[in-house]
């Protein structure tokens, strides 16, 4: 079990009352990781999804020549691997821990008893989760809009060909 005051530093989790946080805690495990360490490989089964409390984590995309490529660079306070754990598929990504890295980790065994033992407390993480997912997915839409040759109008924010 983790202390409540532990979750309380880890940003993602503010939106959580103090009695959701202590139950929470009750299913989180801490977990750390030293710069270079991987968090998870590419096509490994997602087990488990991690909370970032602090630290950067590169995510690495391979090609067909064994080169892996940068994708992209996530920081404390979001969660790591949530997709594919949500989804039932293997990491599509390799994480790999760019600076020492402190995270809370939920493996499935764990989400299936907060599901089963307090619903509403998943639901409230579900939903901060979700809102960073919507986030990243509105961030990358206006940067596809932008290559596509869109735009903004003023003060209408509808998107015009």
């Amino acid at each position: 079990m983790i202390d409540r005051r532990e979750i309380e530093e880890c940003r993602l989790l503010e939106g959580l009352s103090d009695e959701e946080k202590e139950i929470l805690s009750c299913y989180l495990e801490r977990v750390s990781f030293e710069e270079g360490e991987i968090l998870f490989d590419e096509f490994s089964p997602a087990d488990a999804f991690y909370l970032l409390k602090e630290g950067k984590v590169g995510l690495y995309r391979s090609d067909n020549f064994g080169r892996w490529t940068k994708i992209a660079v996530v920081y404390g306070g979001t969660p790591l691997g949530e997709c594919a754990f949500l989804l039932g598929k293997p990491h599509s990504l390799r994480a790999v821990a760019e600076s020492k890295v402190k995270a809370f980790r939920i493996d499935r065994k764990s989400f299936s008893c907060l599901k089963e033992e307090a619903p509403s407390v998943l639901l409230k993480l579900l939903e901060l989760i979700v809102k960073i997912l919507s986030e990243r997915l509105k961030s990358e839409d206006m940067k596809f809009s932008q290559v596509c040759g869109f735009f903004s109008v003023p003060g209408g924010l509808q998107w015009r060909r």
